[in-house]
């Protein structure tokens, strides 16, 4: 078995998608991102997360 690509090439890729899913993509950051045309879903904000659950006040 032989690989197609080194280790320093994919190492440096997956740094790369783990920074783009961190951060967004250009577009994405920019504000200016488009969904494709015909596309019925609805674009997920921060303001669409659940609330984050409480913690129990211990006496």
């Amino acid at each position: 078995m032989s690989l197609t690509f080194d280790r320093e090439t994919i190492e440096k890729a997956l740094r790369r998608a783990a920074w783009t899913a961190k951060h967004g993509t250009r577009e994405e950051q920019s504000g200016k991102f488009l969904p494709p045309p015909g596309w019925k879903g609805h674009l997920v904000t921060a303001a669409d997360a659940p609330p984050a659950p409480r913690k129990k006040k211990t006496a």
